[in-house]
């Protein structure tokens, strides 16, 4: 009886396992169909964008999408009333833009002014750019917002990994460390340039720290811009404060202007639990040489967030931090920039992930646990392990509000996923 009640069940499942073979070969054949389908949708849909007709009605495709949007706005905001005061708004925050922008930017006594300062210190600026395939425009930009600056003592180390097909980056180089040299009265160029293979943007940025000469290092990207009156203002804190990391605000633009701005990015004061849950930051990172000979340089398996490792590794050895509240970088952001969608790349977030369990696992924690927020994919949430259960002591004070005190002390009660505390009541004179 036993044999047969086996069978009997060995039957059962196999007859079940048959079956979901065959509705998981059904499912891979509708999969195949669905995706030659989607294959043909997208076939055709190239076909109609690259039409000559497609083409030639840009122009009223985009009259008809500006009327659309212009009948959302009316509908979202009631009436046409409200619509004008948004526009007016709009305006305001425009030219707000422009008063961090180009209106920000030194006139020629100002640049008379900061050029001509005596410092007591006379250091020197190397700052570190790695191009790879860099767009002329970009690349033209970068460079002389470096040689823009009033400030006279600094150093721009270029690592070239662009590939065969971008010979001009080096050429256009060439151009200006030629004119570098024949401005200096020494004959000297600031501008220091290495063709290299490519080895991704932290074995790029490695290769900058050999031609090294200056006291301070800064980091900046092949296709953003300084301030011209970046390293003038990090010369005056470095004299008030000694500082041996700095970090100043920054903007995020897009197209030809920088008065064109997405974000303007005012930072905090250097707090080493904000930095953990997201690089704040970032843009422009000056520090002692020295502090970096003693962090270590990038480290390839960051690459996507090799700043924010490099940055807590630096301010983690730092003795002395400083914000410059102003906004001296300008962060482009264009198709294939991380500023233009970080949250689209989730090798950055994964590495940023990395960085920051580094850093933690460096200072001595474990058991913590690193989340991306539903805000932003690189704000992260921590969750340390709790290693000891120490007791604590609620003090409510209290003077004839029985009813708050009564749902206060049951929120407590009800609420708190941590059991060893006690709740202690002072009274007023109830």
């Amino acid at each position: 009886m036993p044999d047969r009640e086996e069978q009997g069940l060995e039957q059962y499942y196999k007859d079940l396992y048959e079956k979901e073979i065959e509705k998981c070969e059904e499912l891979t054949k509708q999969l195949v169909r669905v995706e030659e389908e989607n294959a043909e949708l997208h076939r055709k849909i190239d076909l109609l964008k690259n039409s000559m007709l497609f083409k030639m009605i840009k122009p009223f495709r985009n009259a008809w999408a500006r009327f659309k949007n212009a009948v959302i706005r009316v509908k979202r905001y009631g009436n046409l009333r409200n619509v004008i005061d948004k526009l007016k708004s709009k305006r305001v925050e425009m030219n707000a833009y422009k008063c961090f922008g180009t209106r920000s930017l030194p006139d020629a006594e100002a640049r008379r002014s900061q050029e001509e300062h005596e410092f007591r210190e006379k250091h020197i600026f190397s700052i570190l750019v790695p191009l790879y395939n860099t767009p002329e425009k970009f690349l033209r930009e970068m460079i002389e917002s470096v040689t823009g600056q009033t400030y006279p003592g600094w150093q721009l180390i270029l690592a070239d990994g662009s590939d065969a097909e971008h010979t001009e980056v080096g050429r256009i180089v060439a151009e200006y460390m030629e004119k570098d040299r024949a401005a200096s009265p020494s004959g000297k160029c600031r501008i220091a340039y290495k063709k290299i293979e490519n080895q991704g943007i932290s074995g790029n940025t490695n290769e900058c720290f050999d031609l090294v000469e200056g006291d301070y290092i800064g980091l900046c990207d092949h296709d953003d811009l300084l301030h011209p009156s970046a390293l003038f203002y990090y010369m005056q804190r470095i004299e008030e404060t000694g500082a041996d990391f700095l970090y100043c605000d920054e903007a995020t633009f897009k197209g030809e202007s920088i008065n064109n701005m997405i974000t303007l990015h005012f930072k905090p004061e250097f707090a080493i639990d904000n930095l953990c849950a997201n690089n704040y930051i970032c843009h422009f990172s000056v520090f002692r040489t020295s502090l970096a000979q003693e962090a270590g340089r990038f480290r390839s398996e960051c690459d996507g967030a090799q700043d924010h490792d490099m940055i807590l590794r630096l301010t983690a050895k730092a003795k002395r931090i400083e914000h410059v509240p102003r906004i001296l970088y300008y962060w482009r952001s264009h198709e294939g920039s991380t500023a233009a969608d970080i949250n689209a790349k989730t090798y950055a977030i994964d590495a940023a992930k990395r960085a920051v369990g580094s850093y933690l696992t460096s200072k001595g924690f474990e058991g913590y646990e690193i989340e991306s927020t539903r805000a932003f994919a690189t704000i992260f949430r921590i969750r340390y392990a709790i290693k000891e259960k120490a007791k604590i002591s609620i003090v409510i004070p209290s003077c004839d509000h029985a009813e708050d005190l009564k749902r206060c002390v049951n929120s407590i009660i009800d609420r708190s996923s941590y059991d060893n505390y006690e709740i202690v009541i002072v009274e007023n004179n109830s």
